[in-house]
């Protein structure tokens, strides 16, 4: 959820030396915000994180340009994605950076693109999208545990991202990234 998100971003945030300069909680359908926006803004915000719904990061960018955060970086989580997917209507989340599977963003060399599979096969469109290539991404490390378990510094090109294992065995993803241009989502160039 959003306030675990949140809550675990400003923990690693500052630990890496970040300065968290307000946290504002948020409804889906959140009311005016503007005059607590305006003065975080003018304590020196340098970007603003966003783990909230695509319907509700709709409802907030106009609310952060009035307040002088639209030009900021802002990034999202990738629950950014859910509730979106008419142009007209996500063009207000243009600009906003959120992590993203590599299949959905720009492809992946063995798989069809994600628009296709998804006009042919219903348990690959929207949402479950993730998952197909969650299971993708499980044959493939099946297949290829040992090459990951044995080698130094070795990756599989997933469907979710780039994978590898850590020293306890444990399964890391590296996500693409992506944004929105125009109301659709472009993948961000490097994000991967």
């Amino acid at each position: 959820n959003g306030a675990r998100a949140a809550s675990t971003f400003r923990e690693r945030f500052i630990g890496r030396g970040g300065n968290v300069i307000e946290t504002l909680s948020v409804a889906d359908a959140p009311g005016d915000l503007s005059g607590l926006l305006a003065t975080a803004s003018q304590r020196g915000v340098d970007a603003v994180f966003l783990a909230v719904k695509g319907s509700t990061a709709r409802a907030l960018a106009p609310q952060l340009a009035l307040a002088g955060l639209g030009g900021k970086s802002r990034v999202g989580t990738s629950q950014l994605i859910s509730g979106t997917g008419k142009p007209e209507q996500d063009a207000a989340l243009d600009g906003i950076v959120y992590p993203t599977e590599v299949w959905t963003a720009r492809g992946l060399s063995g798989l069809p693109a994600a628009s296709v599979a998804a006009a042919s096969l219903p348990t690959a469109r929207g949402p479950a999208a993730r998952l197909f290539a969650f299971g993708h991404d499980a044959w493939l490390l099946t297949a290829y545990l040992e090459k990951l378990a044995t080698g130094d510094n070795v990756q599989l090109k997933g469907a979710t991202g780039a994978l590898a294992l850590d020293g306890f065995g444990n399964v890391i993803r590296t996500p693409a990234w992506a944004t929105f241009n125009n109301g659709h989502p472009v993948p961000v160039a490097g994000g991967d």
